[in-house]
């Protein structure tokens, strides 16, 4: 008697699952068989649902920065607060995220871009963390230059080094979360680093 189909599953459910792994593992250290294990489903479902394990780890790159990423930049629009109250509790809700023991820890953008020098990464994925990368630059660059045309800076600095140092932060932010410094030793870091800004 021959297995018939596998049942339904819910596809959104199985990418988070997904995500989660390649989040914890990276790209290398993902195979197929553990993707298939955690997201409960075969191997021809995984392919006709989300292509190879290279779209698969794009769509999951993409549903991290949906769910974990873009939610933060939220902050950074506060009415009625100013640029550093706001620039903390940016990267204070970072923090928190990073060292949320219910994730796998750190930052899943940050890990994959530490994946792009170890030529381990297909050509697609590469270019998906690259954009990604590129359109936070871009996105701080335009806010700082908001600020900075509204009156608000009171560093001398261009928006492009402001832009680079809140990327090097968040991610500096999200290596020490990997490397196990908890979330008020995070926190002391970023108060003590606003001025920069």
């Amino acid at each position: 008697m021959g297995t018939g189909r596998q049942r339904e599953f819910d596809k959104d459910h199985a990418l988070d699952n997904a995500m989660e792994l390649f989040w914890r593992d990276g790209y290398n250290g993902t195979s197929l068989s553990d993707l298939t294990t955690v997201m409960g489903i075969n191997k021809p479902s995984l392919y006709a649902a989300f292509g190879n394990k290279e779209t698969l780890f794009i769509s999951a790159l993409n549903q991290y920065v949906h769910k974990h990423g873009s939610p933060h930049f939220n902050l950074l629009q506060t009415p009625n607060a100013n640029l550093q109250q706001r620039l903390q509790d940016y990267l204070k809700s970072i923090a928190k995220m990073v060292t949320d023991p219910k994730l796998p820890g750190g930052c899943f953008v940050t890990t994959s871009t530490c994946e792009t020098r170890s030529h381990c990464l297909p050509s697609d994925a590469l270019r998906a963390i690259t954009k990604i990368n590129e359109a936070t630059t871009k996105a701080f660059i335009n806010f700082f230059s908001n600020e900075e045309q509204q009156g608000n800076l009171t560093s001398t600095s261009s928006p492009d080094v402001l832009a680079n140092t809140l990327l090097t932060l968040q991610y500096g932010l999200a290596v020490m979360a990997r490397n196990g410094i908890k979330k008020n030793a995070l926190d002391k870091i970023i108060e003590h680093s606003i001025s920069l800004f």
